[in-house]
C-alpha cells in the first residue's frame, strides 16, 4: 500500500468515527401546565456541551445520550408567558424561540445514536419505548409561533385562541416548549434539521 492511499484510509476512518449529531437539553420546568421548556443552549453551570450546532453537529455520535422523544397531538399551547428578552443579535422576532412543541415529549435510557441508521430506526425505538405515535423530536417539527403570543400573563393565543388561529402559525426553532418533565442533567439526541448535516443517522 503506498502512502498516500494509507494516509486517505486514515482519514476516512478517522472522519468516520468523529460523525457528530445535534443535541438539545432541559432548562426548566413549569409545573402550572406541566410543560418542559427545551433549548440549542445549555444553563449556567451545566459540565458538559455548552450550545447544540444544528449545522455538523455538536456530540460525537457514539456517545450515550437519552433520544428525546415526542408524540405530536396537537394541543393547544398553553399559557406559558413570553417576553421580549431583548437580543440585539437574534435574527428572527422572539417568539420564535419560545415555540410550542403541540404535544408530549419523554426521553429514553441513554443510548449511542451510532446504533441507528435510518430516521425510521430510530423513531422505532422511540415507538417502541413509549407507544405508537411516539417518533424522535425533530428540529423540523418541534414548534409552531404566532405573531405576538405570550405576554406576560401568557395568554394571547393560547387554549382555543391558539387552535382558531392555526392559519397563523409560523415553524420555530433553537428552543420550544412541551409537554413533560424528563431529566436535566444531560443532553438530548434529536433529529437535525432536513438540509443540514447534523443528525447520526440518515434522513
Amino acid at each position: 500500500m503506498n502512502k498516500v492511499l494509507f494516509l486517505l484510509l486514515v482519514c476516512a476512518v478517522g472522519s468516520a468515527m468523529s460523525k457528530m449529531g445535534m443535541t438539545f437539553i432541559k432548562t426548566a420546568h413549569d409545573s402550572r401546565f406541566g410543560i418542559d421548556n427545551f433549548s440549542c443552549h445549555a444553563p449556567a453551570g451545566f459540565d458538559g456541551v455548552k450550545s447544540c450546532n444544528a449545522y455538523t453537529g455538536d456530540t460525537d455520535c457514539e456517545t450515550s445520550l437519552p433520544v428525546l422523544c415526542v408524540n405530536i397531538d396537537n394541543s393547544p399551547r398553553p399559557a406559558y408567558p413570553i417576553t421580549d428578552p431583548g437580543c440585539t443579535s437574534c435574527a428572527m422576532p422572539y417568539w420564535f424561540y419560545f415555540g410550542w412543541g403541540r404535544g408530549n415529549v419523554a426521553s429514553t435510557t441513554p443510548v449511542k445514536a451510532s446504533q441507528f441508521q435510518t430516521r425510521q430506526d430510530i423513531d422505532a425505538f422511540c415507538a417502541s419505548t413509549f407507544g405508537t405515535g411516539w417518533k424522535v423530536e425533530s428540529w423540523n417539527e418541534m414548534s409552531k409561533w404566532i405573531s405576538g403570543m405570550g405576554g406576560v400573563d401568557g395568554l394571547k393565543y393560547s387554549g382555543s385562541e391558539w387552535t382558531a388561529n392555526a392559519d397563523k402559525m409560523q415553524s420555530g426553532g433553537w428552543g420550544f416548549f412541551a409537554y413533560g418533565n424528563v431529566r436535566n442533567d444531560i443532553r438530548l439526541w434529536m433529529h437535525g434539521p432536513l438540509d443540514q448535516s447534523s443528525t447520526c443517522w440518515a434522513h
